[in-house]
């Protein structure tokens, strides 16, 4: 397990309002419309309002919540939650030069005339495809399709000309790594302006020092959440254009272009200022780990709060792109095949994207063991956000009834309360089956 943060002591007092809790990114699950009440149970359960621990704390914004009346631990095995939690809880100051400097490298710098002049083929193929979209889609939707610098071209037609002179003066430049927002996800996901300012403002960040990168970074991820052309926002897959027959779906022509053209730099910089909004306060601290190895390690806790993924769907497919961006270390990319061969994945994926053990139906029992195991050595009490079991769309792999008895296993008393408190069912060791039906989310309280 690794901690990358300055474990100091903040001086001033905590002071986040509850309009100050707000969502840095687009995020499957996201408990936004739930933190007052996971905070009210929180302080049910431990009426000291003691260090709270986020085990599973992905996009920050339940960390966010607690922050404004008890110090927290925000944990989460990814490191954009490492960055976002980072600078949720511990914003950094930042100066008008270190601003200025970072739109100026983006805008105006060297690096940026270099990486213009790779991109040109591509970002004047784009643009026209843009123009025209209106009436003749086909080109963009060709772009969003096929446009990606990581697959083949063999193609003589316009898109494959322009991607194939794009990648030789990449090459020629030798600014393949330096490139990773276009490389990796132009045309498919953000356009090539788009991916070009990110390009570039990583660059930037990089030279920046260590006590302010994650906040510039925590903005550059929240610009990308908010202009990536996907349905929803979400980075699980790209939008497809046509209908399996060929024809195109006219309806998504006007997102495409909307979507492409937002101007990333005004985004960027409105993200910037609302990270410097937030206010510092507590003694929080945040850890890239396992949630096994972080709760062997933990010791100065008082509760803990968990949202384990529930469904077969793995998270990390659906933020592989801020993954990417973060740690910019040039992944391999998933292929059609599971052998690794066959066309390069639609989605981009990382091979080594983290699997869940809560996403697998067969080790799901195990990890949901662990976790009570692992936070019931530790003497505190656990909250339990989960879902009930859904037979059509996406199904939990455990239903309420069976995380129940598990949590049975190693808790005194377990109660469980829908979200809203429309009903309550306790429950103790005794006595492990549920009165009521549940349809929606539900919180699931282990008492020690």
């Amino acid at each position: 397990m690794t901690s990358r943060v300055d474990n100091r002591q903040l001086i001033m007092p905590f002071s986040l309002s509850r309009k100050q809790v707000w969502r840095p990114i687009h995020y499957l699950g996201s408990k936004l419309r739930l933190t007052e009440s996971i905070r009210e149970l929180l302080a049910e359960l431990d009426p000291t309002c003691g260090t709270a621990c986020d085990l599973f704390a992905g996009s920050g914004t339940v960390a966010l919540a607690l922050s404004s009346d008890r110090n927290v631990v925000a944990a989460d095995i990814q490191e954009y939650s490492r960055v976002l939690c980072t600078a949720l809880l511990q914003p950094a100051a930042l100066d008008k030069p270190t601003i200025v400097g970072l739109i100026q490298h983006a805008e105006r710098s060297e690096f940026r005339k270099r990486l213009r002049r790779c991109l040109e083929p591509i970002l004047d193929f784009e643009q026209g495809a843009i123009d025209a979209a209106t009436s003749k889609p086909q080109a963009l939707c060709d772009l969003v399709e096929r446009g990606s610098l990581l697959a083949s071209h063999d193609g003589r037609d316009s898109l494959s000309l322009a991607l194939h002179e794009t990648r030789s003066r990449i090459e020629s430049e030798a600014m393949a790594e330096r490139l990773m927002a276009s490389r990796y996800f132009g045309g498919i996901y953000f356009s090539f302006a788009q991916t070009l300012f990110i390009d570039c403002v990583l660059d930037a960040i990089d030279r920046l020092s260590t006590t302010v990168k994650d906040t510039c970074l925590a903005a550059l991820l929240s610009t990308a959440s908010s202009i990536v052309n996907t349905i929803g926002k979400q980075f699980a897959q790209p939008i497809r254009p046509r209908c399996r027959d060929g024809t195109i779906k006219q309806h998504l022509i006007r997102q495409m272009c909307r979507d492409r053209c937002q101007n990333a730099h005004e985004v960027f910089a409105g993200w910037l200022s609302r990270y410097q909004e937030l206010p510092t306060g507590g003694f929080h601290r945040v850890i890239r780990g396992d949630y096994r190895e972080v709760l062997s390690h933990l010791n100065d806790v008082s509760i803990i709060y968990a949202d384990p993924p529930y469904t077969r769907d793995h998270y990390s497919r659906f933020y592989h792109v801020l993954e990417t961006l973060c740690l910019r270390d040039s992944p391999d990319i998933s292929t059609t095949l599971l052998n690794g061969e066959g066309a390069t994945s639609r989605g981009l994926y990382r091979t080594d994207r983290h699997q869940s053990p809560f996403c697998i139906k067969s080790q799901a029992p195990k990890a949901f063991g662990e976790l009570f195991a692992g936070s019931r050595e530790l003497g505190v009490p656990l909250l339990l956000s989960y879902s009930p079991f859904i037979r059509d769309g996406h199904p939990r792999l455990m239903t309420v009834e069976a995380v129940v008895e598990l949590a049975g296993e190693h808790y005194r008393q377990v109660e469980v309360v829908p979200a809203g408190r429309i009903a309550h069912s306790k429950l103790n060791k005794a006595e492990l089956h549920l009165d009521a039906s549940y349809s929606a989310e539900v919180l699931i309280m282990c008492r020690t």
